[in-house]
């Protein structure tokens, strides 16, 4: 069977609803949140608009209370699953262009989502489409599964399995990562840091849009001194603004995914270094110390191995307002470490501080000869002709922690940089029409073994 050829046609298609699904902000608004739109209506909107699209196509289609999206193709007890997400991380700032409306600049796309997470899930369903429109699925039932709270927690998914006691995977994927495939993601724990205390001069503090993204912009309002201005304006990356009695402060940095945050430049952290400096805050400077390594070093969390690498720390979100200090962690680690340690250890190093876990995912990990890793890998292999890219680890996290035998499974190329999760999101058209063909061939390669 040529799966490039069998999915060719439904290039324009996926295009054009890629325009319309992106256009929808689909990030997660705590303003509209509600009993009906448990993540805001922009998610709610996003997650309607796919199960519409997927009942005209004639699937069988469930939106389950706003929170996650069933699309089921076929019968039988046994099931491949395939777990994408319609929501996007906040759009931020430094954009090219409007964020929403999807712009197709020497056939690479430009917007935010269309790498993480709707453009690769679009091209996964019309890989199933295909199958589908030409009779070509097996004896068993695929379940296409649509998440509204990806980036901001699983709970669509912890809905699906626990709550509606849905059965596991057989064997899935998530098409939210890249290419060959994902055989080990580092486990995460996500916690919040905050304290009371008084910054002399300083009145307000605040930057970040997303725990799991590095900040990219800091403000902060201060009352206006001479010397503490003066010393303040010897910093090149920063931008003060006298107000008459109040200086504003804005502080640059770069965004970049909370699993790499040291390809970024963290504004928030910056910004609370220097303001713990020139105004002799003790507690801004030991965040500064606790916080500016990115592997973890300042809280004694540092770990590393040839196979994952080393623990990741991520500050996303930071505030200070009316004597109250608030902070986010995103902390990812590395596989075979004792784990209690490490969080006691981070605990004890904040012991000046209030730490409150936010969320807790586990480590993900499959042998490269199990069935579901080898049979992926073949399936990329023989399509795309590249069997050099070994199988990746990596500090993402994606659905596949959230479900039995999944893992990640495409769409970021070897070599290509997506953005995600920073302005100027992007992927090339021919690699979301050649991953249409590869996730076809993936659903049929993995029926086989069932």
């Amino acid at each position: 069977m040529n799966y490039k050829n069998l999915t060719a046609s439904y290039k324009d298609e996926m295009l054009k609803t890629l325009k319309e699904f992106v256009a929808i902000n689909s990030e997660y608004d705590e303003a509209t949140v509600s009993k009906v739109d448990p993540f805001g209506k922009g998610v709610t909107k996003a997650l309607n608009y796919i199960a519409e699209v997927a009942r005209k196509d004639g699937f069988e289609v469930t939106v389950y209370n706003n929170m996650i999206v069933e699309i089921l193709a076929g019968k039988g007890d046994k099931n491949i699953t395939i777990m994408a997400h319609a929501d996007v991380v906040p759009a931020g700032s430094g954009w090219d262009q409007d964020p929403f409306e999807v712009v197709n600049k020497d056939g690479i796309l430009f917007a935010r989502g269309v790498a993480d997470d709707k453009g690769p899930l679009l091209s996964c369903y019309y890989g199933l489409k295909a199958l589908k429109d030409n009779d070509l699925l097996g004896d068993y039932q695929v379940r296409f599964l649509v998440g509204g709270n990806e980036e901001s927690g699983s709970r669509g998914v912890e809905y699906y399995f626990k709550d509606l006691k849905k059965p596991q995977p057989t064997l899935g994927f998530s098409p939210d990562s890249a290419y060959p495939l994902t055989y080990g993601e580092k486990g995460m724990y996500n916690y919040e840091v905050k304290s009371n205390f008084e910054v002399k001069g300083l009145i307000s503090l605040k930057g970040g849009v997303a725990f799991n993204a590095v900040i990219e912009k800091a403000e902060a309002y201060l009352m206006n001194d001479e010397s503490v201005k003066n010393a303040l304006l010897k910093y090149k990356n920063l931008e003060v603004n006298d107000l008459g009695d109040v200086l504003k402060v804005t502080c640059y940095g770069k965004a970049a995914h909370g699993s790499l945050p040291w390809e970024g430049d963290n504004a928030g952290i910056n910004l609370a270094t220097i303001l713990g400096e020139v105004l002799d805050s003790k507690e801004l400077k030991k965040i500064s110390e606790l916080y500016t390594d990115t592997r973890g070093r300042g809280i004694n969390a540092y770990y590393e191995n040839e196979e994952m690498g080393t623990n990741s720390m991520c500050v996303g979100v930071m505030s200070y307002e009316n004597n109250k200090f608030y902070m986010t962690v995103n902390f990812r680690y590395i596989n075979n470490i004792d784990v209690k340690k490490m969080v006691n250890d981070i605990n004890d190093a904040n012991k000046d501080f209030e730490i409150n876990v936010i969320s807790e995912s586990k480590l993900l990990y499959y042998p490269l000869d199990s069935v579901l890793v080898s049979t992926l890998l073949r399936v990329y292999q023989e399509e795309t002709g590249d069997y050099e890219t070994k199988p990746l680890t990596s500090g993402g996290g994606t659905y596949a922690k959230e479900a039995d035998n999944v893992i990640a499974f495409g769409a970021e190329y070897p070599g290509w940089d997506a953005h995600m999760h920073s302005p100027n999101e992007s992927i090339k058209v021919d690699h979301l029409v050649e991953s249409m063909g590869i996730f076809a061939k993936a659903i049929v390669e993995l029926g086989k073994k069932l």
